[in-house]
């Protein structure tokens, strides 16, 4: 398929907390590994809000790694893909220290435009039952396999998340439909959070006050899984604190800082502590199998999806002191 135009819209982030929405964007070429996708959805994602924040990756840069949409273009050495193909482009991990740094989003332009260029690699067939706006969250699933797989929680647990937000209550989704926990109560600051993992089968949400919590683990048992999905100093001294001896505490949320650890306590209650980063393909496929076999409506995440000309107020969405009142804002290019 060929285009008239060499340009297309974009949003560009250019500096901390500044992303320039533009019409005049160069648009990508494939090269023979490659496709272009012409972006329907793009979601906003945790780490997205931090670079806008602290500006950790270069810039400019087009961010977004958790886009869906249909193929337009195809490099001359791939002939599993067809044009129109419903897909998504999903970074896969690579080994940080062998300096192997690449990732759409992260260190080359990614999904907030109208067409991103993505590496074969990347890119992932959409079940036909899913639609594009549907798989825009299946990159966050994939997140949540990883952590699931290298936890090795068997069923039947008692589990806490810490951090309520959209990966927290895909794990709370994924969870409840995969292990069946004895039982699975979220720790979360906001209130809507709160109502949310309640509203999607957990037993109880609490705000982080240690004896609200405490009071529910003297008549349920303490927990033999954490998984901290807020990544802070708090969450995880919290969950060492929380944690039934033996436990383990599965590190999701990512913290630039460093972090004091209590060591008796944790030499005492031998905890085990397992950091995530990423998600491999085998971590894809099982989010993509999970999406296939209709076991979850993603749709119920996606608070609310809004134009890409709209993206800088998107962003500052996240940052808004006061309380919160989505799950997932999406991108719609």
């Amino acid at each position: 398929m060929m285009f008239r135009n060499n340009i297309m819209k974009a949003a560009v982030f250019i500096d901390v907390k500044k992303i320039d929405y533009r019409e005049d964007y160069p648009r990508p070429s494939p090269g023979e590994e490659d496709v272009i996708v012409k972006t329907h959805y793009c979601g906003i994602c945790g780490s997205d809000i931090t670079n806008y924040k602290f500006k950790m990756y270069q810039a400019p840069i087009i961010m977004g790694h958790e886009f869906s949409g249909e193929v337009v273009e195809i490099g001359s050495n791939i002939t599993d893909i067809k044009l129109g193909d419903k897909v998504c482009g999903i970074n896969v991990a690579l080994d940080i220290d062998q300096g192997q740094l690449d990732g759409m989003g992260i260190f080359k332009d990614g999904g907030f435009a109208e067409f991103v260029k993505v590496p074969r690699k990347y890119l992932f067939q959409i079940p036909q039952s899913v639609s594009t706006k549907e798989a825009v969250m299946i990159e966050s699933f994939a997140n949540v396999c990883r952590a699931v797989k290298l936890s090795n929680i068997t069923k039947n647990q008692n589990i806490i998340i810490i951090g309520a937000g959209n990966i927290g209550l895909c794990f709370l989704s994924y969870l409840l439909k995969e292990k069946k926990p004895n039982y699975i109560i979220a720790i979360e600051p906001q209130e809507f959070l709160r109502e949310k993992a309640k509203e999607f089968g957990a037993n109880e949400s609490f705000p982080p006050n240690p004896a609200k919590i405490k009071k529910f683990l003297k008549r349920n048992g303490k927990p033999t899984y954490i998984f901290d999905c807020a990544g802070n100093q708090k969450s995880i001294l919290m969950a060492i604190d929380l944690i039934k001896k033996g436990g383990t505490v599965i590190l999701e949320g990512v913290f630039k800082g460093k972090v004091s650890f209590p060591m008796f306590l944790l030499n005492s209650k031998e905890v085990s502590i397992k950091g995530v980063l990423g998600h491999d393909r085998e971590d894809i496929f099982c989010a993509l199998d999970f999406f296939s076999q209709d076991k979850i409506n993603s749709n119920k995440f996606i608070s609310q999806i809004i134009p890409i000309q709209d993206i800088q107020h998107a962003f500052e969405k996240y940052l808004d002191p006061g309380q919160r009142e989505f799950i997932k804002l999406v991108i719609e290019v």
